[in-house]
């Protein structure tokens, strides 16, 4: 009986330990399946597109109060690190706000200095956070720049429309301060029509603007078709052709016939981020080519059409302001020149630069406006000296009086600045104002084997150029 009595009770324990091992099992798996599912619902914003809403304040960009908002902004973004069923590799157990630094009060630009303490020190995913791991700390720091949008309601979201590291900004300032508009190997030869994390898309036959990196698209009520796109292409609009920022978006399309219908040039701008539009046609063309808009602020702007090219070598143009931002336009002007147009860039509503294909004669192929576009003048670079590796070496026939041609000999012409840096690129115009020219070689250059270009910087809206120096570009 006792024997008996062992055995169940034997029996009984052991049901009961795999009772329990399979609802710890269970527990286990219920657990493992509710995390997924929450952490799959997370929406983990990056730094760079993560914002916060804030209240009213009528100090405005206060210098306290924008260092303010940025700690509110920085405990917002890290608190998403700590949330409860956050991935193990991205969590944060413990962080710090060192200090808070403002770098430059007009563009709103502070230095965030903290700390953070990650679950897993050997994740890679802080390893873009551009920090230094110090014994399971991680130190960083960040220059960012704010934006603040106002709601109407009572309250603003700051938005971060920069952000690097201090050193990058460092060696910014530095050779900002040297009047060089970039430290780096690569010369920026092209100019920047849209805010940092704004962009369109084409997709589905329909255009797309994003303010956010993509966050979030807006569709602008305009037919694909319509728009002016790059040689061979259906998703690129021409480089020129549209602004995209949180203060005004703009694009130009018609000036073509589509789908069997003629389209004037028009303009489609949106002056809150894409919530409403309004378009205005500006003239009765149907060949376009090329277009510029650029608005300097809610009010003024410019728009430039090229239109009825011939034979790849000449286009005609036309200049259009506007001072109610872009309800009606007004023609002030032609184009200086009837050469293809390389590309236009205003860095005022005043100063102007047009840029053409360059011709074999020309002693300029770029012009300058100081009145909107109804007078130009050349620009003209100060010729530099050439190294001694300048030297022309042709192989010459020798002939005797008769004409019989005896053999060769090599003469030396040595080569002007004018004769290998002739083709100029489309100005660049940096966040300060400065303005870079490009004289390249053209196509066919042979001194530094093509490679080099002479760069000339102006800070007075072109009135006096500097001359840098030559250096390898990429166009």
């Amino acid at each position: 009986m006792n024997q008996k009595s062992k055995r169940f009770q034997t029996r009984m324990l052991t049901y009961g330990v795999l009772v329990v091992f399979c609802l710890i099992v269970i527990g286990i798996f219920i657990y493992s399946y509710i995390s997924r599912y929450h952490m799959g619902k997370l929406d983990i914003k990056s730094r760079y597109t993560f914002s916060v809403d804030v209240g009213a304040d009528d100090e405005g960009y206060s210098e306290r109060n924008i260092k303010e908002l940025s700690k509110e902004w920085f405990d917002g973004y890290i608190s998403q690190f700590r949330q409860k069923y956050i991935s193990y590799s991205m969590a944060v157990r413990k962080y710090g706000l060192d200090s808070v630094t403002m770098l430059d009060s007009a563009s709103n630009t502070v230095l965030l200095s903290f700390w953070i303490v990650p679950q897993d020190t050997n994740s890679d995913y802080f390893s873009s956070w551009d920090g230094i791991m110090d014994n399971g700390v991680l130190k960083c720091e960040w220059v960012v720049t704010f934006y603040m949008d106002d709601n109407f309601n009572g309250t603003s979201t700051l938005y971060v429309t920069s952000m690097m590291s201090s050193e990058d900004y460092g060696l910014k300032q530095y050779y900002a301060n040297l009047g060089i508009d970039s430290g780096g190997d690569t010369e920026v030869t092209t100019n920047s029509n849209k805010d940092e994390l704004a962009n369109y898309a084409i997709k589905e036959n329909s255009l797309y603007v994003t303010y956010d990196g993509g966050e979030k698209y807006i569709t602008v009520p305009v037919s694909y078709s319509y728009l002016l796109y790059e040689d061979n292409s259906t998703t690129s609009l021409k480089q020129d052709s549209y602004m995209i920022t949180t203060g005004k978006t703009a694009f130009v399309y018609g000036g073509k016939t589509a789908n069997s219908t003629k389209v004037p040039v028009t303009v489609i701008y949106s002056d809150d981020k894409g919530e409403n539009w309004t378009t205005c046609e500006l003239d009765n063309i149907y060949n376009a080519d090329y277009y510029y808009v650029k608005f300097f602020d809610s009010d003024n702007g410019v728009v430039v059409c090229g239109y009825a090219k011939s034979n790849d070598t000449n286009e005609s143009s036309k200049i259009y302001k506007t001072s109610n931002g872009g309800e009606s336009w007004d023609m002030v002007g032609s184009g200086p020149a009837t050469n293809i147009i390389k590309g236009v860039v205003y860095v005022s509503a005043d100063v102007g630069f047009f840029c053409y294909d360059y011709v074999d004669g020309m002693d300029s192929n770029l012009y300058k406006t100081d009145d909107g576009g109804k007078t130009f003048a050349k620009v003209m670079l100060e010729a530099q000296e050439l190294d001694s590796s300048a030297a022309n070496s042709q192989n010459q026939e020798t002939k005797s009086d008769s004409g019989t041609t005896y053999g060769t000999s090599e003469s030396t012409e040595q080569l002007k600045w004018n004769d290998v840096y002739k083709e100029a690129l489309v100005p660049v115009v940096d966040s300060t104002g400065l303005i870079t020219i490009y004289l390249t070689q053209g196509k066919n250059g042979m001194y530094n084997d093509g490679k080099t270009a002479a760069k000339y910087q102006s800070s007075d809206n072109g009135s006096t150029w500097k001359y840098i120096g030559q250096m390898e570009i990429k166009d």
